[in-house]
């Protein structure tokens, strides 16, 4: 048989928007094939429900030119995963997957038998002469997932693989950056949830999707500013003042966007209104941070990060990355993953700065695919 391997479509259904990409190999590299975005504000939350929103945006998206075949590999929606570390020992005549069934029971809602597990870490340590593990958890309802799965065939996509988010973001991040060595806080910033994660060469340490995104800073800068009453004069404001008022002493005059010059103490009032709107909420995303940190620290005896990696939307932030790094005395960073990942075409996005919002779909893109 004359196998070619082809990689697949891969998508990312988020609580607002659906980001899908794929790629190709040219010559050694890996370069992107295309891109397509589409907001789909709330879809998510009624599939289980007979809601069948989803379905139109995933046909357009399956039947779109920049792409080839309709072979995806996707996330199973994150509100409707359960995720949780485990420890756990292997006595004789017990095998690793039943003491998982065994010791997962404990946190999941729903029964047993209705449940599809995954763990994609499973790591062995020493402790006497007792076989221990730690291992970290999916699960979802066996009923859910057959009802994805049905979504995404009546939108005319065939399934190769469901991975999970931090499956696909260890790979993304090992491709655009380096081999994780030493513990590492990977991030993607979402519109409405958002994936925290500590991870080392061989182990998840602990990941958690948390109910914070970029939608709640957008919201607030609407809500608070007059002259600010649509969500994409929002984003310009949020990606051009950000969280720079610690800073902004140093800046002097500026230009605006419309081409002015704009005084010192214009543009630090400015700086200072847009800081006071948004600290609070990114307070509560530094609060996450505070307990996947210490969760972490806990499991590896207090030994340092390499650093906070941050994909997805936290590019959207001015000045997240140096906040960041300033309130947990960590290194951070902001990553574009197309600063590594090439463009077959450069008119396939129009703004390569765009690129990090596709970090997860490019994730799944890089779950190649072999087929007739």
């Amino acid at each position: 048989m004359n196998l070619k391997a082809i990689y697949p479509v891969g998508i990312d259904i988020g609580s607002n928007n659906i980001y899908a990409a794929q790629l190709k190999k040219n010559r050694q590299d890996l370069v992107a094939r295309g891109f397509v975005h589409r907001e789909c504000e709330g879809a998510v939350q009624g599939i289980f429900d007979g809601g069948d929103g989803l379905i139109p945006v995933l046909r357009e998206i399956a039947k779109d030119k920049r792409f080839r075949g309709r072979r995806a590999v996707v996330h199973f929606p994150s509100q409707y995963l359960l995720s949780f570390p485990i420890t756990f020992e292997v006595h004789r005549e017990e095998t690793i997957e039943q003491v998982i069934l065994r010791e997962s029971k404990d946190f999941i809602n729903f029964p047993l038998e209705e449940a599809i597990i995954d763990y994609p870490s499973l790591t062995p340590f020493i402790s006497g002469d007792v076989n221990k593990y730690r291992a970290s958890i999916n699960a979802v309802r066996r009923d859910h997932m057959m009802q994805y799965l049905l979504l995404l065939k009546n939108a005319g996509l065939t399934v190769e693989a469901v991975d999970s988010g931090i499956s696909s973001l260890i790979r993304l991040h090992s491709y655009t950056h380096k081999s994780i060595q030493n513990p590492t806080i990977l991030c993607n910033i979402g519109s409405g949830q958002s994936l925290l994660s500590v991870v080392t060469r061989n182990s998840i340490l602990v990941q958690r999707h948390v109910p914070w995104g970029v939608q709640m800073l957008l919201k607030s800068l609407q809500a608070n500013l007059e002259f600010c009453e649509d969500k994409e004069k929002a984003a310009v404001l949020l990606k051009k003042y950000g969280l720079f008022h610690g800073d902004c002493l140093e800046c002097s005059k500026g230009v605006d966007s419309g081409g002015e010059v704009v005084e010192q103490d214009d543009m630090r009032d400015m700086y200072r209104a847009i800081y006071q709107i948004i600290n609070p909420h990114i307070e509560e995303l530094v609060h996450e941070f505070h307990q996947v940190i210490g969760y972490a620290r806990s499991e590896e005896h207090g030994e340092s990060f390499e650093g906070i990696y941050i994909y997805g939307q936290g590019s959207t932030i001015h000045y997240l990355d140096r906040h960041l790094e300033r309130r947990l005395n960590v290194p951070a960073r902001l990553m574009n993953p197309l600063s590594k990942v090439g463009l077959s075409d450069d008119g396939i996005i129009p703004d390569v700065s765009e690129g990090s919002r596709f970090g997860l779909a490019l994730g799944l893109a890089m779950r190649k695919v072999t087929w007739l």
